[in-house]
């Protein structure tokens, strides 16, 4: 049963989670090993059986639940990071220890081994998006779950153990410090100013326009101004929403073309390197967070932190957001 220690000193939670050593990626050589033949992975179609049973698919009417004939799977992940269960020891004294209570799902994009979210068709994205927002729905439902966490992790670099093209949802039963920090800031910034701080970010960076990726209708995608990692790129809705799971209409077109844009920029101009995204929303435990605002946090896989880094939690950035934002900007391998 996974379990969250909390530290002592700085007060930090950390999952525990020792049934995911046993995936096959886990403690081996850091080497990129050889991509596995399709009829060995168990996200293609055939294989469903490999998998846990399905919690949802995207299929025609008359198709059988766990077997071939879906778009979209979703199912449990095999080796959960979170799940309902008992706690197997109890705190100590000085030690504070919990539940990992949760959920943990994998959603796979697609029946194509070959394919990823930057080669797909468009439309084949919008419709990842939207079983997002359908899994992300009935996370915010259980009574476990105090945030959904949809993140992707491209590549095995990038901590993918299949590479078959999927996403996990993490339905986390605490607020993470991350999410905290900004939800902190949110709400002083929308205090002391009267307005939330992504929708003033969006409207200077608009303004000046150094730092602006691409746009569309729904979303802007820039280079954030105090960037962590190099290329670090934010897709930031200009409807002031506080959770994603308000997404609606036409904004799933836009929000699908402009991550199919984002990733095809990146293919184009960094060889298809790893990467990673995540979507910060606000959390799914029933109070109103008026002052926040969804968004898509995306990083490819450049460089590696080093002991500073660890040591400080504060990032070096080899290259500027305005350089990023121009260089990206200049990509043709767009639409």
């Amino acid at each position: 049963m996974p379990e969250i220690r909390q530290d002592v000193v700085t007060g930090r939670w950390v999952v525990v989670a020792t049934e995911r050593a046993m995936r096959p990626s886990d403690f081996g050589s850091t080497r990129v090993s050889a991509a596995p033949e399709p009829h060995q992975c168990p996200f293609c179609p055939g294989r469903e059986l490999m998998t846990p049973l399905e919690l949802y698919a995207v299929r025609p009417a008359d198709c059988e639940p766990n077997t071939p004939g879906w778009q979209v799977r979703v199912v449990p992940n095999k080796f959960p990071a979170f799940k309902t269960g008992e706690l197997e020891q109890p705190s100590e004294s000085m030690f504070s220890r919990r539940a990992a209570d949760g959920s943990h799902e994998v959603i796979i994009h697609t029946p194509d081994h070959t394919a990823c979210l930057a080669t797909m068709p468009v439309g084949d994205v919008e419709l990842v998006l939207r079983v997002y927002r359908q899994r992300y729905r009935a996370n915010r439902d259980d009574p476990h779950v105090r945030y959904a966490h949809i993140v992707v992790n491209h590549e095995k670099e990038a901590g993918a153990s299949i590479e078959h093209t999927h996403s996990q949802l993490f339905g986390v039963p605490l607020v993470p410090p991350l999410v905290q920090q900004e939800l902190a800031g949110a709400s002083w910034h929308h205090t002391s100013r009267g307005k939330c701080v992504f929708c003033r970010i969006m409207e200077a960076e608009l303004e000046v326009g150094r730092r602006v990726i691409v746009e569309n209708d729904s979303f802007v995608a820039i280079a954030p101004f105090a960037s962590c990692l190099p290329f670090e790129m934010w897709i930031i809705p200009r409807e002031h929403q506080p959770s994603f799971d308000m997404i609606e209409g036409e904004q799933f077109g836009d929000f699908a073309q402009i991550l199919h844009d984002t990733l095809g920029r990146y293919r184009e101009r960094f060889d298809s390197p790893p990467y990673n995204y995540y979507i910060h929303s606000a959390p799914t435990d029933g109070s109103d967070y008026p002052y926040y605002h969804w968004h898509l946090e995306l990083i490819p896989k450049l460089t590696w932190p080093g002991a500073f880094e660890m040591g400080t939690s504060m990032m070096i950035n080899v290259t500027t957001p305005e350089h990023a934002a121009e260089f990206l900007r200049d990509s043709h391998s767009v639409g």
